[in-house]
């Protein structure tokens, strides 16, 4: 039997875990065991240098917006100040990115990040108003963030439902439950602000914020889980050949929840973490969120059909969507252009990334 292959992890094949044998060899499949990763194009070798092609690519878009905006701006987008203001934002919007960027490697979609991501926030904000522990609310927040993944999860898969369609669902419905709890106001801690606060949104050294650490450490966490475990192997099997995976033993319907309840804890931390970075949260933050994570993961390298994509590639691509929004009001263009160049800028990348996959099939 032919295991499902992924780009992703050298070339790797999906479901190495699953105890496939690679193609060309033969033998008794053992559960659980990782297979010798290879390649119909010379191996391990061949997948890697493809992957970090992908990579370098997404990293030279960015840089080459870096210099024409520092350009732009005069030396003003290059700032220290600035760049504090960037890394902060990208920072909020990053934390979903990751949990949407796992999502979409499985071959799934989540469209109610967004609502999760300011209702499991407020919910934590009334608690702490009124005067609950701060870590019963942060759990609270991120039992939040899990139960609405694991019912997306357990709606997408048990009833076969589109996740587009099941989460577009959860979106509406957890806006207006939000819109409900709150009558549309924004809640605000007074002080004194809980120290945890503090430990996830507040200033740590110079313009270096928490959240920023938060980020980049729960990407690398689950660059991890993906690259170096069997779950993440499974996930990119799942995403890249569903059909394969089942034959193979990989326990898909485990795997596409757990990944659906990832991706509600993550939005659900976000949302905690902008919370401890403006002590106030509203039902209109973040409403945006699902959207703008799905083109950092794909201008990042994830492919919207599933079993490909990288943490690397969603950290930069986030990056990249926060350049714009910065560069070009810095550069005096007017923000307006702000979405139609995201537009450009996704067009492109979907484009470079098929032809470098093609070029990993052996395409011309």
């Amino acid at each position: 039997m032919t295991a499902a292959r992924t780009e992703a992890g050298g070339g790797a094949l999906a479901a190495p875990a699953s105890g496939v044998s690679p193609p060309g060899q033969s033998g008794t499949p053992v559960p659980g065991r990782r297979s010798a990763p290879t390649s119909r194009l010379g191996g391990k070798g061949f997948g890697y240098r493809l992957l970090r092609q992908r990579e370098a690519s997404i990293v030279f878009v960015g840089v080459l917006l870096f210099a024409i905006f520092s350009v732009l701006s005069h030396g003003t987008f290059d700032s220290v100040q600035n760049w504090g203001g960037v890394s902060s934002a990208a920072a909020e919007l990053g934390i979903v990115t990751v949990g949407v960027a796992l999502l979409m490697i499985c071959g799934e979609f989540d469209l109610s990040v967004g609502a999760n991501f300011s209702f499991a926030a407020l919910v934590m904000a009334m608690m702490i108003q009124d005067h609950y522990s701060t870590i019963a609310a942060i759990a609270a927040c991120l039992g939040i963030g899990a139960g609405i993944g694991l019912v997306n999860g357990l709606v997408t898969v048990f009833l076969d439902i589109p996740s587009f369609i099941t989460t577009l669902g959860t979106f509406f419905l957890w806006t207006g439950v939000t819109l409900i709890v709150t009558g549309g106001e924004t809640v605000t801690i007074l002080p004194p602000v809980p120290q945890l606060l503090n430990v996830l949104g507040g200033t740590m050294a110079g313009q270096i914020r928490a959240e920023v650490v938060w980020w980049l450490g729960l990407a690398l966490a689950v660059g991890i889980l993906l690259h170096r475990t069997v779950t993440g192997n499974w996930m990119f099997a799942v995403g890249g050949k569903r059909f394969a995976a089942v034959e193979a033993g990989v326990p898909v319907v485990r795997t596409r929840i757990l990944a659906f309840v990832l991706c509600g804890i993550f939005a659900a931390f976000a949302g905690a973490v902008q919370l401890g970075h403006l002590d106030s949260m509203s039902a209109s933050f973040g409403t945006t969120y699902q959207l703008e994570a799905i083109a950092a993961s794909v201008v990042g390298g994830c492919a919207l059909t599933g079993g490909r994509g990288s943490m690397l590639g969603a950290v930069v691509g986030t990056l990249i969507l926060e350049m714009l929004d910065s560069g070009l009001i810095l550069s005096n263009v007017s923000s307006y252009w702000y979405e139609a160049v995201v537009g450009i800028i996704l067009i492109a990348a979907v484009a470079m990334h098929t032809r470098l996959g093609q070029l990993g099939m052996g395409g011309a």
